[in-house]
């Protein structure tokens, strides 16, 4: 090839980093706009990355065309048949972010007795969860191989699902533990108590499945849990 050729190829391909960037840029600035659908806005940043990549393949596609003359011929038919499936890429990410939404509503109801913290990692999980496979189904769309990745996720998940497994299991003797000595509390204390407990001393305001809340002499009320009250010194009074 000539000089000129090699500065058209290398023009194009700068040309689609430099066009994809603005695009992208541009993109997430119109579907992050505070207007727009909660779905909308968390698919910004995947459909920005999906724009970014059709120009980037769009510059390589006009440089592979002037380096290869025939292969020019077949671009408008190459475009065409891309273009579905961009679009159809574009449409599994909208929908992950759609169905997100309803499966943290309906998730909602089920951890209301839950600690904030919690929810907020639970709705990170299953977003993180579904939105991770939309995009590995449109990575295929767009003719990426995703073997590598499909592994990844793979041990992800796996991980996750030990890591979940194992805390449910130290959590649920915790909470076990917990009962069973609430069970032993209620026997030796009832509300309204006025009780010693080493360095707490108050009234008892409610006797809780696995805590008991004190109200101190300051006015704070406290969650002791209900092991502490097994095997320390309590002094009860009536």
């Amino acid at each position: 090839m000539t000089t000129t050729k090699w500065i058209l190829v290398a023009g194009f391909v700068v040309g689609g980093l430099v066009l994809g960037n603005l695009a992208a840029r541009l993109m997430t600035k119109v579907l992050s706009a505070p207007h727009r659908p909660e779905p909308i806005r968390d698919a910004a940043a995947p459909l920005s990355s999906l724009v970014f990549s059709g120009f980037l393949i769009a510059g390589l596609m006009t440089a592979l065309g002037i380096m290869q003359p025939s292969a020019l011929e077949e671009m408008p038919r190459d475009l065409v048949k891309f273009i579905p499936r961009v679009l159809t890429a574009a449409i599994i990410v909208i929908g992950a972010n759609v169905i997100t939404s309803f499966v943290q509503a309906g998730l909602k109801p089920m951890m209301g007795r839950s600690s904030a913290s919690v929810q907020r990692q639970v709705n990170v999980g299953v977003k993180a969860f579904i939105v991770g496979l939309a995009l590995v189904l449109a990575s295929t769309q767009i003719g990426i191989d995703t073997t590598v990745v499909n592994l990844a996720l793979a041990a992800l998940f796996f991980g996750i699902a030990a890591s979940f497994t194992l805390l449910v299991g130290m959590g649920g003797q915790s909470v076990a533990r917990e009962v069973a000595a609430g069970r032993a509390v209620r026997r030796l204390i009832a509300e309204g108590d006025q009780i010693v407990l080493g360095t707490i001393t108050g009234t008892v305001v409610a006797l809780r499945p696995t805590a008991v809340e004190i109200l101190t002499g300051d006015g704070q009320h406290t969650l002791v849990p209900s092991s502490q009250f097994v095997g320390q010194p309590l002094t009860v009074n009536r």
